[in-house]
């Protein structure tokens, strides 16, 4: 039986027969050739003095005090005193946490010196090492805490500002479902999967708001029946929505076993919205392979059908923002302008005879 390690950040090398072990990220030699075969390999990095070894590295990079200007200092001041930070979501917090990891070995270079042609730089060859999504993730922590660190005066300017993407973003992505698609997926979802679905078509709620929504947020209403009234999780904005019937009459059956509307199968709250989103991704994606959904359908992709029905109902894209919860009214045109498209179609054949050419 082989011995499962987990030892973060490794890069194995074999070379004339034998197997070299480095740190990915600083090119230090953990172990240099052993003579044997992988599953070998995997033995000898599971015992105690590779462990040893490993978590030594590990602590001194915990514990080192980076000196005052550099790369180093500025993302441990981010990441332990600023505000900001603070407020961010647990998943933004890891994403974050994952890019400053990739960018450690650059911690000693005076922060006051990178330029946005050096963060061009080291963002292509992320995309390389890793994958464009994440390069463009890793500059968004930057832009952040480089952001932050100058209105406080630590650095003279954000040279993340500004940058573009090395991601190109699917036309497709997060599209608005087809009608059948939500009816399939809602009737094949177990009950946990099932009021996440709900929430997000019927009332728009970003996934972090579904994570941590309880009862006591869903209450009476005199003009619509029932409606939330909640804080969004993601800008902290206020918000009131009535609550769909589609909705109303679903919530009517579900029981109250637990303060939280959706929680796992167990009951239990989600650890955090990524673990529901993961387990909501792998459903669809299954519904997708048994043909029972299209490609590109998301949990997001739900508040996008909720904001198109908002706008094929009359709304303009500053009451869409609004029901969404979004503080910019272009996020309301963003998510719409598939259905302004359509109105213009419309309009073009307007007055045409069936048949006509």
């Amino acid at each position: 039986m082989v011995v499962k390690v987990k030892l973060e950040g490794l890069n194995i090398v074999r070379a004339r027969g034998r197997f070299y072990v480095y740190i990915r990220g600083t090119k230090e030699k953990l172990l240099g050739g052993f003579d044997g075969t992988r599953d070998e390999l995997m033995k000898r990095l599971a015992m105690p003095d590779m462990i040893a070894l490993y978590n030594a590295r590990r602590i001194r990079d915990l514990t080192r005090i980076y000196p005052e200007g550099t790369l180093g200092s500025i993302v441990q001041w981010y990441e332990t005193d600023c505000p900001k930070y603070q407020t961010l979501s647990e998943a933004t917090k890891k994403s974050y946490s994952s890019a400053f990891k990739y960018l450690k070995p650059e911690f000693d270079y005076p922060v006051n010196e990178i330029t946005q042609a050096d963060i061009y730089d080291i963002r292509d060859r992320c995309a390389r090492e890793k994958w464009p999504r994440f390069a463009d993730n890793m500059v968004a922590a930057l832009s952040s805490m480089f952001s932050q660190a100058a209105r406080r005066g630590k650095i003279a300017m954000n040279p993340a500002k500004g940058l573009d993407k090395a991601h190109k973003a699917s036309k497709q992505a997060n599209r608005e479902w087809m009608a059948d698609e939500v009816k399939a997926a809602i009737d094949a979802a177990p009950d946990h999967i099932k009021r996440i679905l709900y929430l997000a078509r019927y009332a728009g709620f970003r996934g972090q708001t579904i994570a941590t929504l309880t009862w006591r947020e869903y209450q009476d209403d005199a003009s619509y029946g029932k409606c939330f009234r909640t804080v969004t999780r993601k800008n902290g904005e206020i918000l009131w929505v009535p609550a769909a019937i589609e909705l109303q009459d679903y919530l009517k059956a579900c029981p109250r076993s637990a303060l939280h509307i959706a929680t796992k199968a167990s009951g239990q709250p989600w650890d955090n919205e990524v673990q529901m989103q993961t387990e909501v991704s792998h459903f669809l994606r299954k519904l997708e392979k048994d043909g029972l959904i299209g490609a590109k359908t998301t949990l997001h992709g739900l508040r996008v059908t909720y904001a198109a029905d908002l706008r094929r109902s009359g709304a303009d894209a500053g009451q869409v923002a609004a029901a969404l919860g979004d503080k910019s009214e272009r996020m309301g045109a963003h998510y719409t302008r598939h259905v302004e498209n359509e109105a213009k179609v419309i309009q073009a054949f307007k007055g045409k005879k069936n048949g006509s050419a």
